[in-house]
């Protein structure tokens, strides 16, 4: 995405034009996003669920489950269970949130953690992500091989693999679409499977007999940490659905349900296969036999089907999925050879990275077992699921307006994830978790010496905002970066005397809350005949009380010859700190023509927000329950960017302020063509989802001359008004008149973005 700033038009209303103006063409630099016809999406069962639900059952339940039940137990087995997903469901839930609140591009958990903690952590992540789906290849060939010998036990196991190999890396890199064509028919061979072994139960009895099962086994091979890390890979996958957003048609919507469904299936699958392998042999036969569901299924060779069909898709669905991570970080340039390994055939395949991923699954089969795999996997893998959890956690933590999922998940959930995940990376092998993390930080700290440029908004100026002032010299480095994501509301008030502040206290604690800021500068002006320095005497008081509000609030006055030239001394010397405001705060009501237009000149010289609040001398600000948001007539075109020309902080303040009142927005439009209301319709749908506003927000939309239409709006408590590049004082009054309401008057700064 452009990071470039928007030129606004001058003669536009909450779009950038002046209320009582016709629309003029405002794009400037902004990037637009065109609203193309496409293809229906993918639905949540064939874009996240089947995917998703294909990768976690399959190759353990049928290898590995009996095995661990005859060394832990069934209560050991269940214990076991209950701790994948406890992890697995913590991370799919954190997962699920995050993907709701950004736009996912290409490497799935890489492009998460990148856009909300910069290129340098996701590198540094995605490269064990990378490491750890490749190595899924080998576990899955691994498991293919034994499928194949008890058909085969005359069969090189080497020759089975290789083969195998062969194949499925020939079939991945003639095309990346063979796998998830039949993942339908192999969803139905792997429900064959399962109710052949459900109707095994009912055939012991004549020849075997059901067998008492044994609570808490001797583990006599392994222990129970070792049979937690050989079984773990089997609870893995939940990423499926993220890495699907680009083809779902309601990724919001379809990721959560799809994935969580997902979770929720193969968990009871496993608990109830835990109890099916406890009764249909004892754990000695368990322990010998790897493959004993295929003697007691119903059907033993519809289960070897069953075994063989999903072991050979994963296979080629992760000789798929791996080398688009390394593309991804690649093309970031993360990796050694990121020109070679970023490259894409003309049909947008990742060959070289495909061939870099061959490479790595041919030695991974080297390592001997599966057991040996799955061991290393899940190592790499509980690396991945603290991060998903830490990233959820410290964007709850931070309350930015930004992070606005549409899937909503308590705050313990991220916080037991991470503490889950890090325990058992610990207790499986603190000494590969040691080396893991120094791995970890030495390529961060990699990273950050090559000073990659992150193409996207991130929330870490936000982190190191919410920080301590240890933090501050490390803001000031980012202060560069576009920090869209990080946006919080840090106002510039200046102000003649107290008793504005007073007038304003209650509205501007309502935009500062919780995580904003103000600085608040009285302005003595010299040239007044009577001083204003008792006026401004008692400033300090005021800002105290905000600070006891929990606020963060700092006040100082300064002489300047005039107010203006008091404002531009305030702007100009704030601009260079480390926590600079970025919206320029008056109350119109008490400024004349030349101080409203001298407003809006400092700021788009500062490059700050305007806010203009004109109070009506007797509604003030009524119930403080409803806000209008007026968005003006985008015909011809109606399109949505990234940066909306002077629609971007109209809606950050009016979401900021329903956080304080608790209110009810609607988004109003008045046409002057009555064809282009349809059009402005579908718009305020875009923009209600895009932007993630509240489910119960209203559309308004309405045909005419903007006057004449502006007092037949629904009535409501504030309204929310752009302002041109050349304001209209005139017509703003007259607006506060009309509507009987009192208004804000916005304007963008251009560093905003209400879809981030």
């Amino acid at each position: 995405m452009s990071s470039s700033e928007p030129a606004p038009s001058s003669t536009q209303d909450a779009a950038g034009n002046r209320p009582h103006a016709p629309t003029e063409s405002s794009e400037g630099n902004a990037p637009k996003v065109p609203e193309p016809d496409r293809p229906p999406g993918l639905g949540t069962f064939a874009g996240v669920y089947r995917p998703t639900v294909l990768t976690i059952l399959g190759l353990m339940i049928y290898v590995r489950e009996g095995w661990v039940v005859g060394q832990a137990g069934l209560l050991g087995t269940l214990l076991i269970i209950v701790g994948m997903f406890i992890i697995t469901g913590t991370s799919a839930l954190s997962l699920s949130s995050i993907t709701t609140n950004i736009h996912i591009g290409a490497g799935g958990v890489f492009s998460v953690i990148s856009k909300s903690l910069g290129l340098e952590t996701g590198g540094s992540i995605g490269i064990p992500l990378y490491l750890g789906q490749a190595l899924s290849g080998a576990l899955y060939i691994y498991g293919f091989t034994e499928g194949w010998l008890y058909l085969f036990p005359e069969h090189s196991p080497w020759l089975v693999a290789y083969s195998l190999f062969v194949v499925t890396f020939g079939i991945a890199a003639a095309s990346s679409n063979i796998a998830f064509k039949v993942q339908g028919v192999v969803l139905i061979i792997i429900l064959v499977s399962m109710g052949s072994i459900v109707l095994g139960v009912t055939q012991l009895g004549s020849g075997e007999p059901l067998h008492t099962p044994q609570l808490w086994g001797s583990f006599e091979d392994v222990s129970f940490w070792v049979l937690f890390a050989i079984f773990f890979p089997g609870a893995t996958g939940i990423k499926v659905g993220a890495s699907m957003s680009g083809a779902l048609e309601s990724p919001r919507k379809s990721i959560p349900r799809g994935t969580l469904a997902a979770v929720g299936t193969a968990f009871l699958v496993y608990v109830g296969m835990a109890v099916w392998y406890s009764v249909v042999a004892d754990p000695e036969t368990l322990r010998a036999e790897r493959l004993i569901v295929i003697e007691r299924a119903a059907v033993g060779e519809l289960v070897l089907a069953g075994l063989l069909a999903s072991t050979f898709t994963a296979t080629i669905s992760t000789m798929v999925a791996a080398p688009r991570v390394l593309q991804a970080l690649a093309e970031q340039k993360i990796t050694p050879k990121h020109t070679w390994l970023g490259a894409l055939t003309e049909s947008g395949e990742p060959r070289n990275a495909t061939i870099a991923t061959g490479v790595l699954v041919a030695g991974a089969l080297l390592l001997g077992s599966l057991d040996n795999v799955a061991i290393l996997i899940t190592m790499f893998f509980l690396v991945i699921y603290v991060m998903i959890n830490a990233v959820v956690a410290i964007e709850q933590s931070l309350g930015l307006l930004s992070f606005r999922p549409t899937f909503q998940i308590p705050r313990a959930v991220p916080i037991v994830g991470v503490a889950a995940s890090t325990l058992a990376l610990f207790v499986v092998n603190a000494v590969f978790a040691l080396v893991a993390l120094l791995i970890i930080v030495a390529l961060y700290a990699y990273l950050v010496r090559r000073q990659l440029t992150t193409p996207w908004q991130t929330v870490r100026s936000g982190i190191f905002v919410s920080l301590a002032n240890w933090a501050s010299k490390h803001v000031a480095r980012t202060l560069d970066e576009p920090n869209e994501r990080a946006w919080k509301p840090d106002l510039l008030v200046p102000v003649t005397s107290r008793t504005e502040l007073d007038g304003a206290f209650r509205f501007l604690r309502t935009l500062a809350e919780p995580k904003g800021s103000l600085r608040i500068i009285g302005v003595q002006c010299t040239e007044q005949t009577t001083p204003s320095s008792n006026g401004l005497a008692r400033l300090e008081e005021v800002t105290r009380t905000f600070r006891n509000e929990e606020l963060l609030a700092t006040s100082s006055v300064i002489k300047a010859p005039t107010f203006l030239e008091g404002v531009e001394m305030s702007a100009s010397v704030l601009r260079g700190t480390a926590f600079r405001p970025n919206i320029l705060f008056g109350l119109a009501h008490r400024y004349d023509a030349d101080a409203i237009q001298g407003f809006v000149d400092v700021a788009d010289t500062h490059g700050l927000g305007t806010a203009l609040l004109y109070e009506h001398p007797e509604a003030a600000l009524s119930q403080e329950r409803r806000v209008n948001v007026w968005v003006t007539d985008q015909s011809p075109e109606w399109s949505l960017g990234m940066r909306m020309p002077n629609l971007d902080l109209p809606l950050l303040l009016a979401l900021q302020i329903r956080h304080d009142w608790n209110c009810t927005l609607r988004l109003v439009t008045i046409c002057s063509e009555s064809s282009e209301m349809p059009n402005a319709r579908r718009f305020h749908e875009r923009l209600i989802e895009d932007a993630r506003l509240p489910a119960d927000t209203e559309s308004f939309v309405m045909q005419g001359d903007f006057f004449d239409k502006v007092e037949k709006a629904p009535e409501v408590d504030l309204n929310i008004f752009g302002i041109a590049r050349e304001a209209d004082p005139e017509a703003m009054q007259r607006l506060v008149e009309i509507t009987g309401t009192s208004c804000l008057f916005v304007r963008d700064s251009g560093r905003e973005s209400a879809l981030a």
